[in-house]
Order: C-alpha cells, then structure tokens, then sequence
C-alpha cells in the first residue's frame, strides 16, 4: 500500500495527517505495513532537506515515511 501526498502547510502536519490515513488504509485492506510518500514542492529547498525515510508505528501497523 502506498499513498502520496503533497506537502501542505508544514511537513509534520502533512506527515500526521498522511499517516493518519495511510493506517486507516491499512487496517480496511488487512495490511501490517505501507508506505507514505511526501512531494515537497517548495523552491528554493535544497534536495538534502528534502529527501528523508522514517517510520511512523502504531497498533494498526507500520508507516515508512519517504520525502522528496
């Protein structure tokens, strides 16, 4: 399972919210783990603050985090 979004407003927002759904996803197709990927889109960022993976756990499974 996969899910993409765009950062919008700030990147822990977009993250929280992201996962937030990604784990609803997960738990309605029976899935342990997925993936949530972040587009940021802001100019002028350098690719080092944008590029990153982190994993978000809860009880309904596993989120890993990727930005770019």
């Amino acid at each position: 399972m996969v899910e993409c979004k765009l950062l919008h407003r700030s990147l822990e927002r977009t993250i929280r919210e992201g996962v937030d759904q990604t784990l609803g996803y997960l738990d309605r197709c029976g899935a342990a783990a997925g993936h949530l990927v972040i587009f940021d889109r802001r100019g002028g960022r350098p690719w080092r603050e944008r590029i990153f993976r982190r994993e978000e756990k809860a009880a309904a499974g596993t989120v890993t985090v990727w930005g770019m």
